[in-house]
Formats: C-alpha cells, structure tokens, sequence
C-alpha cells in the first residue's frame, strides 16, 4: 500500500531566511540570472497557484520578471540574490511557498530519504510547538476543564452574553505536535522503522480524534449552550483537521473539492491510487457493491491521469501572455474522490485510502449545536481547511479576523525544485483547495463576526475582544 500518498500535507512554514547556508565561494552573477530562469521555467509547470496570482492577486508577471532581472544584476553577494529571488516569490502572496537555502534544502532531502531507527518520539518528529492561545483564563467567567484531556486540548467553560459556551483550544492539527500520544505506544526500547512509523502515526491520529470527542463531552456534561473552537495562530496540520472538523459537527459534512495540475508529479499519485483499485478487484471475494465502487472510481482516475498526463507550454505565462491552465478541478475531494464517501465497509482494504483517507481516524460526531470558531491571520493552512468546510457547509460561524491565506499544500511530499547552479530549493503548492463558491483557498477566509484586534495585544487583551464578540454572537446569531 502507498501510504505516503494517504496524507495532503498541509503545514504552512515561513520562507527560510537567506543569509546564511551557502557555500564560502566566489559570487557567480551568471549562475543566479541562470538559476532565476530554471525557476520560472519549473514553476509555470508546477505551481499550482500561479494563474490565481495573475488572475486574482493581478500580479504583473512580465513587469516582475523584469524588476527581479534588475535586482539580480544589482547584487554582489549570494545574500543579495538570494535576497531578490526570496522578494520575487512573496510578491505571490502564498503561505506555501517555500525557499530552503542550499545546506536547509540538503538537510531536507537527507531527512525524507532516510528512515533511521531511533526510539525517541522526537527524532520521529513528534515535538509540541510553543503555542499561544487566547487567554480566557484571566476572564472571570472562565472555568478550565481540570481533566487529563486538557495537558493536551485545552477546554473550559465560558459565560458570554448570558450563555455557557464550550471552548475548546486546537493549536496546531498535527499529530506530531502530540508527542505524549507517540510516548504511550512507543514502548519498546529498539529502533522504529517506516512501518512502526506510519502505526505510531495512524495510532496517534485515531487517540487524537478520541480525545477531541471527550473534551466535546466533558463540555456537554456542563450543559453548555455552545462550542467554540479556537484556531487563532493554527498554522496548519495534516487530514486530521477533516478529522476534527467531523468530530465538532452533526453528520454529512461535505468536503472541499481540490483541483490537481497537469504535472508528472500528479500522474504518479493518481496512478498509485488506481495501482491499489487493481490489487482489491483481483480478491477473489468481492462483495458486488464494493467493485462496483472500485470500478467506477478506476474509471474516473483513469480519466483524471489522462487530463494530467495532458502536455500544457505556460512559458509565455512570464510575458502575461494566455496559457493553457495548470489546474484541472472536479474528480478529487479532500477526503478521496467524493465529497462524501458512500457509507461501504473497505476496511482492510488497498484502496481504502482513495475511497476515504479519513477512515483511519475514525471521526464520530460528538456534538450537533451551535458552532463558533475563532481564527486571526495566523489561522493557515489545514486550519484554514477546517474553518472553511464549516463555514461554506453553514455549520459554524467564523470569528475574529481574516485568516493567513495557504490554502492547499503539498501532495505526497510535494514537487520540490532545486536550483541547479546555488543549490537553493523552492517548494510550492501542487494543488488548489476549492471553497463552495469556486473560489480558491489561497485568497484566506473572512469572518462572519470581525473581531478589531490589533498587532502586539496581549493574550488578555485578545480573549477580552473575542469574548465581547462571542457574547453579541451568543444573543442572536446561533448558526447549526
């Protein structure tokens, strides 16, 4: 089975700084102007976002070429041009766009392509990020959950405009920012190789979402009249945030549809996922209803290889010239092919993965009322996932203010582009996230309730402001 194409990568990572991490050798202008043409020959076939930039964001690609060119030939230093290749890629204005300076890029590579036996959960990757969290504890009307759960999700009780609302903190959707979930069932002292690995992921995935539903329940317990979901500073995550989404909210969620480019990289994915259709229709027992399915489904990914598989010249796209678009939309969801998974029993099986990669999770409902989620400019990524497919489907009101804008992300470890002559990598998204609209994730979510913060307020100050917001939405505005 594949299982790294079971997972949409979805975190959103800075662009890496670019003064440090080159080699101690002589500046070569030519080989900077050599690899700025490397990079807009890659991403024009691979950067999913790139017509939304021309599109939405009215990017003057031909007059940004130019100016980058200028600055380029401007530069004595490989932190001056490396400085001026970072410049070009923020003026698309994605959170997923990443540049790793050569020795961060090799470091990279050495770290995916090995698998090294080690039993420490930190060396597996599983480390808490530092996290700050609206502080409702300094509101008097506050009262924190005091149960296990909370080292972990962090829950209480809120009274706001005459009602208890149920908040509950989700910093990151990670499994590995959990690393007390890999403790628990990495108890053996010898190496973990890929497959302990993908168990101790999928293991930490299915507590994580039981978790979720207990603090959901402890919260029921207090008889409150609403959930809250906090996401403010969420950077992201993986399909857990799906997962979380499901937990929060009644049944028969819809997914997000997510357009794949027309990109050797796609073709191998959407191979791998028909290789697995293959392997079930050949058991010997298989119920009707199951190959019916996995008929159907080889069908349509056979059909969406094809428009992958498609030859599309976008080089004129840096003279804004018309280009055939990269992006092709309408056969893939968030969750596998459809928006919702039809309710058959593929357990066990290759193709359980494409028909729903939340299956693994085992996400049941644990609460059908009203539904608040706050979320800031650093809400990106997977959480913008999260708020989004709430929203859009009318089950949650979103407040606070617009989130970062990151959209859909990196696809079985994404596309990653390496300058041939500095050795910088780029990495950019390989697929569009699609809102109910049409629209494209990317562009960030606005709240339905604006909340005026301001930068550098206090924890206090924040929770103060979201707490006054919450209160108004408590009196009128419920939303199932």
């Amino acid at each position: 089975m594949h299982l790294s194409a079971r997972f949409f990568i979805q975190l959103v990572f800075g662009v890496a700084a670019t003064g440090a991490a080159f080699a101690a050798q002589a500046f070569d202008a030519a080989a900077w102007r050599e690899d700025f043409a490397q990079a807009r020959s890659e991403l024009a076939r691979a950067y999913a976002n790139l017509d939304w930039v021309v599109s939405d964001r009215k990017v003057d690609l031909k007059a940004l070429v130019a100016r980058t060119e200028a600055e380029l030939g401007r530069a004595t230093s490989d932190k001056e041009a490396a400085q001026a290749l970072k410049q070009f890629l923020d003026a698309f204005g994605d959170g997923h766009v990443r540049m790793l300076p050569p020795a961060r890029a090799a470091a990279a590579v050495a770290q995916t392509d090995s698998a090294p036996a080690t039993a420490s959960c930190r060396d597996l990757g599983f480390r808490a990020r530092p996290d700050k969290p609206l502080d409702f504890a300094a509101a008097e009307q506050f009262e924190p959950l005091a149960n296990d759960d909370a080292a972990l999700l962090p829950a209480g009780v809120l009274k706001a405009g005459g009602r208890k609302l149920g908040v509950i903190r989700i910093g990151l959707f990670s499994e590995h920012n959990f690393p007390l979930l890999c403790e628990r069932e990495l108890a053996q002292a010898a190496g973990c190789d890929r497959a302990c690995q993908q168990r101790l992921f999928t293991r930490a995935g299915k507590e994580l979402t039981r978790l979720l539903a207990r603090q959901v329940t402890a919260l029921r317990a207090r008889s409150i009249d609403a959930l809250v979901i906090d996401i403010t500073g969420n950077g992201g995550g993986t399909n857990w945030a799906e997962a979380a989404a499901r937990v929060v909210t009644g049944p028969g969620l819809l997914a997000p549809r997510v357009a794949f480019i027309k990109h050797p990289h796609w073709v191998k994915g959407l191979a791998a996922r028909i290789d697995d259709i293959d392997r079930d229709l050949k058991r010997e027992s298989l119920p009707a209803a199951q190959k019916a399915w996995l008929t159907a489904a080889r069908m349509r990914l056979a059909a969406a290889r094809e428009r992958a598989s498609e030859p599309c010249d976008r080089s004129a796209i840096w003279d804004n010239r018309p280009v055939c678009p990269l992006a092709v939309a309408g056969t893939l969801h968030t969750v596998g092919l459809d928006a919702e998974p039809a309710p058959l029993d593929f357990d066990g099986y290759e193709a359980e993965w494409v028909h729903n990669n939340l299956a693994t999770y085992e996400a049941v409902s644990a609460w059908n009322g009203p539904l608040a989620v706050l979320v800031d400019g650093n809400t990106a990524s997977a959480a913008e996932l999260f708020a989004a497919t709430l929203k859009d489907s009318g089950r949650a009101t979103l407040i606070g203010s617009r989130t970062y804008g990151s959209g859909c992300g990196y696809t079985d470890g994404g596309i990653p582009i390496t300058l041939k002559r500095s050795g910088v990598q780029l990495k950019v998204p390989d697929c569009v996230r699609l809102r109910a609209d049409g629209s494209n994730e990317v562009a960030g979510i606005a709240p339905d309730v604006a909340i005026g913060w301001q930068r550098g307020d206090a924890a206090a100050a924040r929770a103060t402001l979201a707490t006054a917001a919450l209160a108004d939405w408590a009196t009128s505005n419920f939303k199932r």
